[in-house]
């Protein structure tokens, strides 16, 4: 059985709600397209979830983690990539 969104770690109801938006229904298809395509493709709907927050969140979600405990350089190096692709100024 495919574990629901809201049963996944780092996902609350409304980034569930965003991801379902993107085709994204289950945990299992999250992990299979990985943390950034899903972050991008989100950003398509709603622009305002261009931060690495929401970015490390779905990497920790993908990783089964909470997203404090991917190790700091990765962390450091995932809000890196969230910022050069903000797309507000």
């Amino acid at each position: 059985m495919m574990a629901r969104l809201e049963d996944t770690v780092n996902i609350g109801p409304v980034l569930a709600g965003e991801l379902r938006r993107v085709g994204i229904a289950t945990t299992d298809e999250l992990q299979k397209l990985g943390a950034r395509t899903a972050w991008g493709r989100i950003q398509r709907i709603n622009p305002d979830r261009d931060c690495a927050s929401s970015l490390l969140a779905l990497e920790g979600a993908v990783r089964g983690v909470r997203w404090m405990t991917i190790p700091k350089a990765e962390r450091e190096e995932i809000a890196a990539y969230a910022h050069s692709r903000r797309r507000r100024p």
